[in-house]
């Protein structure tokens, strides 16, 4: 019976060892820049927000193709940083975006940038 209540108290010690690292101490707080899901829908929706208004601005024909890495920080709403794949005038091209999504739900494109 000793014996237990040894593995029993052990246990319990272990589980408030100061060496255990702290819940708070997450790299995914606001401000923390994450990688997130290419394909997820607030992606998605973003990439296509950042073509849009990208291509409509400008003046240009610009396709929107694929999101090949997407990152989030926290911010007051959502702020994405995209690497794209678009279509330019019909030649394949690689972009990357800023896009903001405000605590109300509105996009805006903060920057642009041609990689090829």
């Amino acid at each position: 019976m000793l014996k237990a209540w040894l593995i029993v108290a052990a246990v319990a010690m272990g589980a408030c060892s100061p060496e255990r690292p702290a819940e708070t101490a997450s790299p995914s707080g606001p401000g923390t820049w994450v990688s997130i899901d290419a394909f997820s829908p607030d992606v998605q929706e973003a990439a296509r927000f950042a073509v849009q208004t990208f291509a409509v601005q400008n003046k240009q024909r610009v396709l929107y193709k694929d999101v090949t890495q997407a990152r989030q920080q926290v911010v007051a709403g959502l702020q994405f940083e995209l690497a794209l794949q678009v279509t330019l005038d019909g030649t394949h091209q690689r972009a990357q975006a800023l896009v903001w999504r405000q605590a109300d739900g509105v996009y805006k494109l903060q920057s642009w940038a041609w990689l090829d």
